[in-house]
């Protein structure tokens, strides 16, 4: 799953395709999991 750079959209894309569907924008950002780790300190 990506973020549109332009307008915030969540975005799927195939392999080939790397563009917005929604404003034809070419920057897309990965999001993040979730996931938040903890690490003990020595």
């Amino acid at each position: 799953m990506y973020k549109c750079g332009n307008c915030g959209k969540q975005v799927e894309t195939d392999k080939g395709v790397v563009r917005c569907p929604f404003c034809g924008y070419k920057i897309l950002f990965k999001e993040r999991s979730g996931n938040v780790t903890t690490i003990k300190g020595r």
